[in-house]
């Protein structure tokens, strides 16, 4: 099964806190008390959310040199915060869900894996439910979920266009389908034990303003072109 994607703020990696030091510390004195700070959640969330280390972040000339993680965290984030959407979890997991989906290319401007290629195998997933056991359709509903998240956040313009062409659903039944779906698994029993209960629910409520603050970032902070 598709496991369920974990905090970004648990999977930095050392380059990711090298970048953060030298874009913040000043100094000597500076990285040593960042490098305290980065020991504690709460004061690593405070630092993820500095205006220039989003700046220096959006500027890199090679984004490569950090983690997809670090990347998707940080202008998840802002971008949830500008929206209103002040949710250290629910950033932290949709900052996840588009990490994996990255596969470790976040810089790129175009994205090599375009909906077109993977839009069927979004759908067979809807119809593989109908016979899926409990377990099977709790992991079904989290793959539904977070791919329906990544394709109505990211390539929404695709959704429009498809409907246009084909008469196809639009965008709003996408979107109601991810959020019926993580509202779903929220409510099995295995949510609990991947402490995603709480989060899924919180989600689900406001995926609409989430889905529409990924479009947003998409256009202004990673031009992707779909």
């Amino acid at each position: 099964m598709i496991p369920v994607p974990t905090s970004c703020r648990e999977r930095l990696q050392p380059r990711d806190f090298e970048f953060i030091t030298r874009t913040l510390s000043g100094g000597e004195r500076g990285a040593t008390f960042l490098a305290e700070l980065f020991k504690e959640p709460d004061s690593l969330a405070v630092v993820l959310d500095q205006d220039k280390l989003l700046r220096a972040l959006l500027e890199l000339p090679a984004p490569l040199s950090i983690s997809p993680e670090l990347y998707f965290y940080v202008i998840v984030r802002r971008s949830l915060k500008d929206a209103g959407i002040d949710d250290l979890e629910i950033a932290d997991y949709v900052a996840a869900t588009l990490a994996d989906h990255a596969g470790g290319s976040a810089s790129r401007r175009e994205s090599d894996r375009m909906p077109d290629a993977e839009f069927t195998y979004h759908v067979d997933i809807i119809e593989r439910m109908i016979d899926a056991s409990s377990t099977e359709r709790f992991f079904l509903e989290v793959e539904c979920g977070n791919r329906f998240l990544v394709l109505t956040g990211l390539f929404p313009n695709f959704l429009t266009r498809r409907a246009a062409r084909r008469g196809a659903p639009g965008l709003d039944y996408y979107e109601g389908v991810a959020r019926h779906a993580f509202l779903v698994a929220g409510r099995h029993p295995l949510a609990e034990e991947f402490a995603v209960r709480e989060v899924y629910r919180r989600l689900g409520d406001c995926f609409s303003e989430t889905r529409r603050a990924l479009n947003r970032m998409a256009e202004e902070r990673m031009f992707l072109g779909a």
